[in-house]
């Protein structure tokens, strides 16, 4: 079968990897110049197996009001007049019961666990490098209250199979000597050994030049996807902006916030809205941690990656393309900067981004086959964890497509 792939990001080249390996004949196509250059380009760097935790949360609804005041530095929300985002609030505010929080999480956690197994394969068969390594994660909770509040979800992560295990402030010390200057309140960690990080910008490139020399892969940059063509209501072809369409037999849309573009087509993306984050990406220094850490109040996300240390962190609802904004940039560093002061110095080398998250209400991404068109598919709306279930949720488009 000849299958477009339309985005080249993790779950895109992901995703083409797995079709290939199925023995489909793959076309990649991004509108960028390369892969790996939205979302993929600046995110966390943590592949977070065992936290896959949903958005929408109980947790989160006892800081609604302060996000919706804008009283939180970590949450923006800015509202509009804009049906689909309404429902889409709406939905989101309905998945963040505990009842609801979980069932999602559950879900998303068995998605990771797929991941994991096919980044095990993945790392075997293809022996590329991305700066990929099991580091480990540390959640550094502020308070005592907040510790007991987490050890339910570890249990229940625990009888899924998930290695999680509660410790004090000395004991994650123990593990990451960092914390020792770290100048955020901790009163312990929930320390997950079996995760790991990746460069996902590298990921990308490299496992698109082992697709296209090893496998029944070739690409389609800097083409903008304008629609679909259908012969008897199955699709036919790709329609490029600015080329000649493309015959297929099928297609799959891993687009991030251009998604919005094809709802002609694809009406899924209407349940879809981009959470925007940020990233700084400096020289790693001694004194900086080795282990990937976050920090559950201030939701910032730390993780060396080679010799580089990264932060990233915020999550802005709003209006899709709105931008690199520099305040909220400067939140992410002087966040930064005082739980780790020395580590995020400005340097020549520093790296900043901002990119946009497609996320559903319930953080669970839609993998399904498009509603109004056949030989259509979705494999979208993963949120924060598009790294994290890039591999899963390929495995399972590819399923689809057998």
């Amino acid at each position: 079968m000849r299958i477009a792939v339309i985005g080249a990001g993790v779950v895109g080249v992901a995703s083409a990897y797995l079709l290939a390996r199925e023995r489909h004949e793959v076309i990649l196509i991004d509108a960028a110049a390369e892969p790996g250059r939205g979302a993929s380009a600046g995110n966390a760097a943590q592949l977070s197996w065992a936290y896959g935790d949903a958005m929408a949360s109980p947790a989160l609804l006892k800081h609604l009001p302060a996000i919706l005041t804008g009283r939180d530095p970590a949450f923006r929300i800015r509202w509009r007049l804009d049906p689909d985002f309404l429902i889409w609030g709406l939905r989101f505010m309905a998945n963040m019961p505990a009842r609801r929080w979980w069932s999602n999480t559950s879900a998303i956690l068995r998605l990771a666990d797929e991941s994991r197994r096919e980044m095990e394969s993945l790392l075997t068969d293809t022996r590329i490098d991305f700066d990929y390594r099991v580091a480990g994660k540390l959640h550094l909770h502020p308070s005592a209250a907040g510790m007991a509040a987490v050890q339910a979800t570890v249990e229940r992560k625990r009888q899924l199979g998930f290695d999680q295990r509660l410790l004090s402030r000395r004991e994650a010390e123990d593990i990451e000597p960092a914390l020792k200057t770290y100048q955020g309140e901790v009163a312990g960690a929930v320390y997950t050994p079996d995760d790991a990080l990746g460069d996902a910008a590298a990921f990308c490139r490299h496992l698109t030049d082992f697709m296209k020399a090893r496998l029944s892969v070739s690409t389609r940059f800097e083409r903008k996807v304008a629609g679909f063509e259908q012969r008897d209501g199955r699709l036919c072809a790709v329609r490029f902006v600015d080329c000649d369409p493309l015959a297929v037999d099928a297609a799959v849309v891993t687009a991030g916030p251009l998604i919005h573009t094809l709802v002609a087509d694809l009406p899924e993306a209407n349940r879809i809205q981009p959470v925007r984050g940020y990233s700084l990406t400096v020289p790693w220094k001694e004194e900086a941690p080795c282990v990937s850490l976050t920090d559950v109040k201030r939701k910032l996300a730390f993780a060396k990656i080679g010799g580089r240390l990264r932060v990233a962190g915020l999550a802005d609802i709003e209006q899709p393309g709105a931008g690199f904004d520099e305040g909220r940039f400067s939140v992410l560093r002087e966040a930064a900067s005082a739980v780790l002061p020395g580590c995020f110095d400005h340097s020549p080398e520093e790296v900043r981004w901002s990119g946009e998250r497609p996320m559903t209400p319930s953080s669970r991404p839609i993998i399904a086959p498009s509603r109004r068109l056949r030989g259509l598919y979705v494999n979208a709306g993963h949120g924060m964890l598009g790294w994290t279930l890039a591999l899963g949720s390929a495995r399972r488009i590819a399923g689809l497509l057998r």
